[in-house]
């Protein structure tokens, strides 16, 4: 029997197919493509060289989840290095973040403004306190986008978030009626509403009339 023909990574549509059903070549193949310049980002974000190791294999396993839980939908060439680039870049800011805060917990010193990164190297134009603010706020959504039980609606919201589709596009992505859509987009944010507010402790007085 001859051997299987190696995937090839510039085939995104054949790539994401055989990530999403945890083909072991496919990963292979992701994995080898991606794990160098993931390595070289976490370069730019710590100088600790176990950390840099560890944040890049948590990101891409990360962004693996993520397909398996069907955070993305292939529509176009392109679409998914696009996806891929923003994913893995917010999973390295999350990783930095936790860490950021578990050495607050342990050592209480006074932050160093040189001890930050360079995030304009990335393309980001804010300051890297309020780019790190943003990803603190990022990850509370991402955490309470997966609380949320039902799977249509958190799929539904997860697309429109994650792949800022309007409501055809999400349709068309889960092969659903659009009005099916619109009504898990709406039931999807009432239960992100309410997790953020109850993480936050700001639930005022509207929000039983969400339920």
């Amino acid at each position: 029997m001859p051997a299987p023909t190696p995937i090839d990574v510039h085939d995104e549509r054949a790539l994401l197919e055989g990530l999403v059903r945890q083909d072991r070549d496919a990963r292979e193949a992701f994995l080898r493509a991606t794990h160098r310049p993931v390595f070289y980002l976490a370069c730019r974000l710590t100088r600790d060289p176990d950390l840099r190791q560890d944040w890049a294999h948590s990101a891409l396993l990360g962004v693996l989840a993520d397909l398996e839980q069907g955070r993305f939908v292939f529509r176009h060439a392109g679409g998914f290095w696009s996806w891929f680039r923003k994913r893995v870049y917010f999973r390295l800011l999350d990783e930095r973040r936790r860490h950021l805060q578990q050495a607050a917990r342990e050592v209480s010193v006074d932050a160093r403004d040189d001890d930050a990164p360079d995030l304009h190297e990335f393309g980001v134009e804010q300051d890297p306190a309020e780019e790190l603010q943003r990803v603190e706020l990022a990850a509370a959504v991402e955490d309470c986008l997966s609380r949320i039980a039902a799977e249509q609606p958190r799929r539904a919201l997860g697309l429109m978030l994650g792949q800022e589709l309007d409501h055809a596009g999400i349709a068309a992505a889960l092969g659903a009626p659009a009005n099916s859509v619109r009504v898990w987009v709406m039931r999807g944010r009432v239960a992100l509403r309410r997790c953020l507010a109850a993480r936050w402790g700001i639930a005022g007085p509207g929000a039983q009339d969400d339920a």
